[in-house]
């Protein structure tokens, strides 16, 4: 299992009615592959502590710090009351599609979701690079 620093660098773009958007944010990740299932482990800035994973059948799970679990997986809605500053925010999950080529290189995880919050729906086009530091320029 390599758990050598790479930096992980997310771009989501956001599309609800009226409202496009996208943020770019990069983080130091720690990497590891077991089984086929992907594991990225970073500090996000907002959410603390995340770990990512993507298993071989598709399914993504992204759990927190603050104790949100999110699953992702085509043809399944995920409810979860997903923990803020401000508060609980209800919140539905459901995958679109999950493409990834990942290994100990590096590579790339991109996704669609689907995201219903406090009813009203929007869609995300989540796109993961990670790059191995020694890489960096």
């Amino acid at each position: 299992m390599n758990t050598a620093p790479y930096l992980l660098k997310i771009v989501t773009s956001i599309h609800a009615d009226g409202y496009d958007d996208a943020i770019e944010v990069s983080y130091p990740c720690a990497y590891s592959c077991e089984d086929g299932t992907h594991r990225l482990k970073y500090d996000d800035a907002e959410n603390g502590f995340t770990v990512f994973k993507l298993s071989p059948e598709g399914e993504i799970q992204i759990r927190r710090r603050n104790a949100s679990l999110i699953v992702m997986r085509e043809g399944y809605s995920h409810h979860v009351d997903y923990a803020t500053p401000y508060g609980s925010i209800p919140m539905v999950f459901t995958l679109q599609s999950a493409v990834a080529a990942l290994d100990e290189n590096g590579g790339r995880i991109e996704y669609i979701s689907h995201v219903h919050i406090d009813g009203e729906q929007q869609v995300n086009r989540v796109v993961m690079e990670l790059l191995p530091t020694e890489r960096i320029d």
